[in-house]
């Protein structure tokens, strides 16, 4: 105990010294006193009863809202896969542009996973939410996200019967099949003569020619010149460049100007 409390505790006898004594002296004094002290006591009890009241409630209030908090982060998973199924097409595009292997295979995902991250940001209610009502920023690792992906993806591939390692004949052949189960009349020129066109496609009042560029990496300028010099030759009223694995920045420039259409060979049942 240091001198400070000392000195209070010293003041603190002196006046109740005072005080009993007072009351002895002066009875009136002392029931005033003790009347005084009941009351402040009474006073005191319902004041301390209040605040716990009022803090069990504001302890509950925050009970709640964090339930209602761990609640929507609890769907932020099935909601991320909800927003990748509804616009597959546009983020398979992305994913097959973006992601770059190296001489080994193996692969780098840095600048898709950047892009990923922004568009489930762009389109996630609940992280909107979270960051309105709790001023939450919710980080989250994109990992399983493409996992979930990349088996969507080998699910499509195998329906294709489409394979990485396929030869590029066969897999002109397949874009060829592709377009005769929808419809179409389809086959593969097979680098006869093919005047920069792998496959020729009919139905009703349409002429289609395509080329099938089965690349590791995206598809460059060339396969759109190639369709744009086919059309020509063929007489056709449509233009399409099928690959697996995307397209240039450049490609995409020129197939606009040229109004070539630019497609995975899973959306051919789509034209």
């Amino acid at each position: 105990m240091n001198n400070d409390d000392l000195k209070t505790l010293a003041w603190g006898i002196f006046i109740i010294y005072i005080l009993v004594v007072y009351s002895i002296e002066y009875p009136t004094f002392g029931f005033i006193l003790v009347f005084s002290i009941v009351v402040i006591s009474i006073f005191f009890l319902i004041t301390v009863k209040k605040d716990e009241k009022e803090f069990e409630v504001i302890q509950k209030m925050e009970e709640k809202k964090e339930k209602r908090k761990q609640k929507l982060i609890d769907k932020l998973a099935d909601e991320f896969q909800k927003i990748i199924e509804k616009n597959f097409k546009v983020v398979a595009n992305a994913y097959r542009e973006s992601v770059t292997s190296n001489a080994f295979g193996k692969k780098n995902y840095d600048k898709f996973s950047t892009q990923l991250n922004e568009y489930i940001r762009d389109n996630s209610r609940t992280l909107v939410k979270l960051n309105e009502e709790f001023d939450t920023e919710v980080d989250f690792n994109v990992d399983s996200l493409i996992t979930f992906i990349e088996n969507k993806l080998e699910k499509i591939d195998t329906e294709f019967d489409y394979s990485d390692d396929m030869d590029p004949f066969d897999y002109e052949r397949l874009c060829a099949n592709e377009f005769s189960k929808n419809g179409w009349d389809a086959k593969a020129t097979q680098g006869s003569s093919d005047q920069g066109v792998d496959v020729v496609a009919e139905k009703a009042n349409r002429t289609l020619v395509a080329q099938c560029k089965r690349f590791a990496k995206p598809v460059g300028n060339k396969a759109v010149q190639e369709v744009v010099a086919g059309m020509k030759f063929y007489d056709a009223n449509e233009g399409i460049v099928i690959a697996p694995n995307g397209f240039t920045v450049s490609a995409k420039k020129l197939a606009k100007a040229n109004k070539v259409k630019l497609i995975h060979h899973s959306e051919i049942n789509s034209l």
